[in-house]
């Protein structure tokens, strides 16, 4: 597991991940991350790392792992809160 919070850096701005799941799959790690912004604001972000290292590729989450990350996002309430606006 990697440790949360840890910083990040964009060109838009930098902050901390603060919470973040993810699962194992064939491939890589699907994982989804709770941002938080140096100045307050918040976003989700859907990632991957590939023998731990991160992915700049777009995420790909095989159809039947996708129980398996949801459910993991269930057990972060503050992702699954965020997420849930997208319904």
């Amino acid at each position: 597991m990697r440790k949360v919070p840890r910083p990040f850096k964009m060109p838009w701005g930098n902050g901390m991940v603060v919470k973040e799941v993810s699962i194992t799959s064939q491939y890589h790690e699907p994982t989804v991350q709770l941002l938080q912004f140096d100045n307050g604001d918040r976003a989700i972000r859907f990632c991957s790392y590939n023998k731990g290292k991160f992915s700049r590729s777009p995420l790909m989450i095989d159809e039947k792992d996708l129980r398996k990350l949801g459910n993991a996002i269930k057990k972060a309430k503050e992702i699954s809160k965020l997420i849930s606006r997208l319904s």
